[in-house]
């Protein structure tokens, strides 16, 4: 039992490393990016803020997890207990309020360039950094009730929620309401998001059909940097959606249960990490502007092929 403990740490060490990583990389690359070019590009601090939340998000929840599985219960007391789970919290609905914003401002970006279109990406550039703002204001806020209803692993009467070593109680009225009330707000960020990546592989639809009577499909796609990010925002909003879809059976399973599933736990866990880990590969390697000095794998894996090929 504990060597598959041992082996469940390391495998959590491992995704949390990359997932510090590459969003480390991430937030370097966007960092420089905005503050090095001519032309600020406010989109750059959208994903400096879900970065920094990501970050945030890794490393509370790799050390909740690793104390928990070697049972460092001692060291983990209550109140830092409950200060994990609520930056844990507010990190994931930052991770969401992030990516329906980019998901948003790349739709306005990519519309048609008439005239009340670009009053409307004038004012949309200009409210980014106020938006990023009011994220972190609204998650702060919004999750600071549900604290003060956890409760600790000693106290088990009426338990059915447990997530690590913290609780609460789900015949309570008023973590119900919290509940009721964060998953309506969730839901509605959510469908924003898939409206918006809807409208948008509708905008590519019909790029596609119109740039076949000039040129080939390929060369036009290639040729567009507005393409290539509006593709990868498709790819956050898809990875984020399916991953937090197929870990919410798991949760309800984990809450329904009379016992705590630790394997549940365990999978739950590693569904919640894909995308923090995830959206950074796929930012990082579908930007055309990466600077010359930065440090990514890919430059590196890159470098030692032409090597080999000399």
């Amino acid at each position: 039992m504990g060597s598959h403990k041992d082996s469940l740490v390391i495998v959590y060490l491992t995704m949390f490393f990359f997932g510090v990583l590459g969003n480390m990389s991430l937030l370097y690359l966007h960092i420089h990016k905005f503050i090095t070019a001519h032309r600020k590009r406010l989109i750059s601090l959208i994903i400096i803020n879900m970065a920094f939340a990501h970050v945030l998000m890794i490393l509370c929840r790799g050390f909740s997890t690793i104390t928990t599985n070697w049972k460092w219960l001692s060291f983990q007391d209550e109140i830092l207990g409950k200060i994990l789970l609520y930056v844990m919290r507010v990190t994931r609905g930052l991770s969401l309020c992030s990516t329906c914003l980019l998901s948003v401002v790349q739709a306005i970006t990519i519309s048609p360039s008439s005239l009340k279109w670009a009053q409307l990406k004038t004012r949309t550039q200009k409210c980014i950094p106020s938006c990023c703002m009011l994220s972190w204001i609204f998650n702060l806020l919004l999750d600071i009730a549900a604290p003060m209803n956890y409760s600790s692993p000693r106290n088990r009467s009426n338990e059915r929620w447990r997530i690590g070593h913290i609780s609460f109680d789900l015949q309570a009225m008023n973590i119900i309401k919290i509940l009721i009330c964060q998953s309506v707000i969730h839901i509605l960020f959510v469908g924003l998001m898939v409206g918006s990546s809807g409208y948008m592989v509708f905008i590519l639809h019909r790029h596609i059909k119109r740039v076949q009577h000039i040129h080939s499909i390929n060369s036009s796609l290639r040729a567009s940097p507005e393409t290539r990010a509006t593709k990868a925002v498709l790819m956050l909003v898809v990875t984020f959606v399916c991953f937090n879809s197929v870990s919410s059976p798991f949760v309800i399973y984990i809450a329904s249960a009379a016992e705590i599933k630790h394997w549940a736990l365990d999978f739950t866990v590693s569904l919640s990490m894909f995308y923090p880990i995830i959206s950074p590969i796929v930012l990082i390697t579908t930007d055309t502007q990466k600077p010359r000095s930065f440090p990514s794998l890919l430059c590196l894996k890159n470098s030692s092929q032409k090597g080999r090929s000399s």
